[in-house]
């Protein structure tokens, strides 16, 4: 991690806890986030893989093998999402991208895709974005906390570019996805994807993921699903939140597939792409 990107994250965080007023935990990060930020890199010293220096024997692979390489679950031993991934953007595999992807959890995802879009510059963010087991020079770590639209948009401004490719892997509890979803889509190129997850886990694990939600209802997924499968589309039908509304108008297509992974006889692995105009 680069000390930029370090003192970005140290403030960010920090603030994040001032605006809430938990004051103890303001004061343990204070002490804490630096010596993170140290064992972070005297792990990718003496620990962590650089997949830089990782040569494959040659270059016909396609992402699924590097998924299973790095043991990311987008991989078919698990979600299968890297037939939906190859889908819309092998076309894009000699592309210089700039992708942003939300949930980080030890970087496999990241690691991949870096390897499938050699030519790409990748940001991976999380509330913890600095315990991974794998870096590279063209994968960047920053912190963001999803459930808080302010530090959302302190990442906007901070990161100061647009992205071909948006991935939101990170809490999937569903009134997150649609925080990111406003305050990010802004931030994707014209003709860019923006990914949303796992878009209906909340429906099998309520304990975690939607112990908030009236009804069952997951808004983002509502509207989704609306956008695939109606042409005249009339938003007001189901939503009244002016910024969705103001955001759907930037959308060119929405296109929904269900993955592999079950738990307890339920699939849990519908994924979302969004193409904007």
């Amino acid at each position: 991690m680069i000390f930029k990107d370090f003192t970005f994250n140290f403030r960010s965080n920090l603030i994040s806890f001032l605006k809430k007023k938990y004051y103890l935990s303001f004061l343990k990060r204070l002490f804490l986030l630096p010596y993170k930020y140290i064992l972070s890199n005297l792990r990718n010293i003496f620990i962590n893989k650089n997949i830089d220096k990782i040569n494959f024997s040659n270059n016909d692979h396609n992402l699924n093998d590097y998924l299973k390489y790095f043991d990311c679950d987008k991989s078919s031993l698990v979600h299968g999402y890297n037939k939906f991934y190859e889908l819309e953007l092998e076309k894009l595999k000699d592309s210089n991208l700039d992708i942003l992807e939300f949930g980080i959890h030890f970087g496999a995802s990241q690691a991949a895709f870096s390897k499938y879009f050699n030519r790409s510059n990748i940001i991976g963010v999380d509330k913890n974005p600095y315990y991974k087991k794998f870096f590279s020079k063209n994968i960047r770590s920053l912190y963001c906390d999803v459930s808080d639209q302010n530090s959302l948009k302190l990442l906007k401004d901070y990161l100061g570019i647009e992205f071909d490719l948006i991935i939101d892997d990170a809490s999937h509890i569903p009134k997150h996805q649609l925080k990111t979803f406003i305050e990010m889509f802004d931030v994707l190129k014209s003709k860019g994807l923006y990914v949303v997850e796992e878009l209906d886990i909340f429906e099998s694990y309520p304990e975690n993921y939607n112990k908030n939600l009236d009804n069952n209802v997951s808004e983002i997924r509502e509207i989704l699903h609306h956008f695939k499968d109606k042409k005249d589309l009339n938003l007001d039908e189901i939503t009244h939140n002016i910024q969705i509304l103001s955001l759907a108008k930037k959308i060119e297509w929405v296109k929904i597939f269900r993955g592999d992974y079950f738990v307890n006889d339920r699939n849990v692995s519908e994924i979302a792409f969004i193409k904007k105009k």
